[in-house]
């Protein structure tokens, strides 16, 4: 999925100076106004998003000159041009296990696996990045604030990081992609939690089995010499052999709006970015 403004430069020159402007000096001060466009399109995106601020960003692509009076800036990725179009509203059943989802062998990745009874499940991983991970989405005990407010979320997300830090690391084999799976986070029983007036980890939603974060795997890996870690929790979803959603979850993607940045960097450009641009030309020559 690829969305592409397209940039028409000889809509841009102000009138009056169409004619008084050489077409390099059109063509210099252009160049400036397509570099500013995308500099506004990065500033605009760091201040509408958060978790997925990092995402959106990489995905604008570096301009692409067609020709002298064309400039083209891509917005590349499904995400990225999610959070810019919006989405309807989407039953992930029908994107997680439809007909379109290859059948595997359960630990292969990418696919479905057959239920005794009929239909297909899978497991969803969830990754959770650790407390004070910045711009970074999902941090631990950032799920319970609106529960249980900033204060108490955050005293249980640093808890779950401690516990978590010393569990048995799972290890994914890079030649055969099968994983030994080390320990799971016994929420229940953590020690520290237990410390601290017995506190416990409630359930986000009254269909979920279980807190977010109970499950939790430390998945281990070395790149370079340096050894890294990561913390997943997995979800299972299922439907039967007609395709029915099985559970008490859900699985629903609300609707989203779209953020429509690019819109603004085109009015941008036409009503401010390029007129300010071939003003401070024109006085410059002054």
């Amino acid at each position: 999925m690829i969305t592409v403004e397209v940039l028409n430069l000889e809509n841009l020159i102000p009138l009056e100076l169409v004619t008084a402007l050489s077409e390099d000096s059109v063509l210099e001060v252009m160049r400036d106004v397509v570099a500013g466009a995308r500099d506004h399109w990065i500033k605009l995106a760091s201040h509408q998003f958060h978790t997925t601020k990092e995402q959106y960003i990489g995905a604008i692509q570096e301009i692409e000159w067609r020709g002298k009076d064309t400039a083209v800036i891509a917005l590349v990725g499904v995400l990225p041009n999610i959070l810019e179009h919006g989405m309807r509203t989407v039953d992930m059943h029908d994107t997680l296990l439809g007909p379109n989802v290859p059948v595997g062998p359960v630990g292969q990745k990418g696919t479905k696996h057959p239920r005794v009874d009929g239909g297909y499940f899978r497991s969803i991983p969830f990754r959770h990045y650790t407390p004070g991970a910045g711009s970074y989405g999902a941090q631990m005990g950032k799920a319970l604030q609106k529960l249980l407010g900033p204060g108490l979320s955050k005293q249980i997300g640093a808890a779950i990081y401690a516990a978590a830090k010393k569990l048995q690391p799972s290890l994914t084999d890079p030649y055969t992609g099968k994983t030994k799976w080390g320990e799971r986070l016994d929420t229940p029983r953590m020690a520290e939690l237990q410390k601290r007036r017995k506190i416990v980890i409630p359930k986000i939603k009254p269909y979920h089995a279980s807190d977010p974060y109970s499950g939790m795997v430390r998945m281990q890996k070395t790149c370079q010499g340096a050894t890294q870690s990561t913390y997943k929790t997995f979800r299972t979803i299922a439907v039967d052999g007609n395709g029915n959603g099985l559970g008490s979850s859900p699985w629903i993607r609300p609707a989203s709006v779209g953020a429509d940045l690019a819109k603004q960097v085109s009015e941008y450009i036409g009503t401010r970015l390029a007129p300010m641009a071939f003003q401070a030309y024109v006085n410059s020559l002054r």
